[in-house]
């Protein structure tokens, strides 16, 4: 009975909660931004952290190179960040780009401190950021420039769409990406919750040199993007938003197996310990407890089968309330996914959320072929 109650009790919060995240999503303006004037074409700097990837730069580039933005209005850098591949030498092959080399050694934030050297070298009044192995649209850079030039837009976060290929593993890791991203959306429209995603965001320069870069959580190997909006948001609260757009999406790929996805994870979960935001801590640490009481009930049918009724609606409830949401940012990605496969898949994302919270805490994991503590 009181297995029941508690179930109930969470599940009612957590469905009130997704509906909040629905509200708030579908709420984001989706209107077309005007084309800009040729004579209004800013120069944008577009910051590009690289370390070993010369499997993916090149398409990157590639892409930059074919963009409807102006190239002579584009600053490209790449910051080398200690590759020992054929990072630079690929870059070296597009003309319109610039290698800068990461020459700072035994520190902790090596994608702070190549973002802070990227900026340090360019003039340009407007910064846009992704990493080395996305893919823009070919009108990102005008998308991206056009909202941050005519809203007065001190944080600009932009969607980022997970491919996958089809794979267990791949599907799993697209349809979590798509629930983050549309929690992400959500809170920024809704001022309540302030996330994004380093792969596509922007911001004015002087907006970055106003709050001082990422002076203050050097200590935190991760959470560039997070921490420089929290720290945006202290002093330019109601110019932060969302770029609900098509033509902004930035792709990237999923990582290829199960223990990169779970080193990516427990890296993006690492920084949860410095979080300073209680609301922020206090809807992740009860979407944790859900999770953890579902599993631990789940874990409890082995010794009494008596609850695995209970479980199994509870697991229904769970899909029934998360559909709507993820059915509405599904859409605007233009993902297909069925109701069945979003339901198979609960027990799997009720194992993934509990085991990488826990182990985010602990603050260890492998990146880029270094091992972070």
């Amino acid at each position: 009975m009181l297995v029941s109650v508690l179930l109930i009790v969470l599940t009612l919060l957590y469905g009130g909660l997704l509906y909040y995240f629905k509200t708030g999503w579908e709420a984001i303006p989706e209107e077309p931004n005007p084309t800009l004037l040729q004579g209004d074409w800013p120069t944008v700097a577009i910051i590009i952290p690289a370390r070993n990837e010369e499997k993916n730069i090149g398409n990157l580039l590639k892409a930059l190179s074919s963009q409807s933005y102006p190239l002579h209005k584009m600053e490209v850098l790449v910051i080398d960040d200690h590759s020992t591949d054929g990072t630079a030498s690929i870059v070296s092959q597009f003309p319109f780009a610039k290698s800068i080399l990461q020459e700072e050694e035994g520190i902790i934030a090596y994608k702070k401190k190549a973002l802070e050297k990227g900026i340090a070298n360019t003039n340009a009044d407007w910064i846009l950021c992704t990493d080395a192995d996305c893919i823009p649209s070919k009108d990102w850079v005008l998308m991206m420039v056009n909202s941050l030039t005519s809203n007065q837009t001190s944080f600009l976060a932009a969607p980022v769409y997970l491919q996958n290929n089809g794979s267990l593993l791949g599907r799993f890791q697209t349809l979590d990406f798509l629930v983050l991203q549309g929690i992400t959306g959500a809170g920024l429209q809704l001022r309540w919750i302030y996330m994004a995603n380093g792969a596509n965001l922007g911001y004015p320069r002087f907006v970055f040199d106003a709050v001082k870069g990422y002076s203050g959580n050097e200590q935190v190997a991760s959470g560039d993007d997070f921490f420089l909006l929290h720290k945006i948001k202290e002093q330019y609260p109601s110019q932060i938003y969302y770029l609900k757009d098509s033509r902004a999406i930035m792709q990237t790929a999923a990582m290829p197996d199960w223990y990169s996805f779970l080193q990516q994870r427990i890296r993006w979960a690492s920084k949860s310990p410095y979080y300073t935001d209680l609301v922020l801590k206090g809807v992740l640490g009860g979407v944790w407890i859900y999770n953890a009481t579902l599993l631990l009930c789940a874990l409890l049918t082995i010794i009494t089968p008596t609850i695995g009724s209970i479980v199994l609606l509870a697991w229904c409830c769970k899909t029934i309330v998360e559909w709507p949401f993820v059915k509405s940012v599904a859409k605007f990605f233009r993902h297909r996914i069925s109701f069945l496969e979003f339901f198979i898949s609960q027990p799997l994302h009720i194992l993934y959320m509990t085991a990488t919270g826990l182990l985010g805490l602990k603050g260890s994991y492998e990146w880029k072929g270094r091992q972070v503590r």
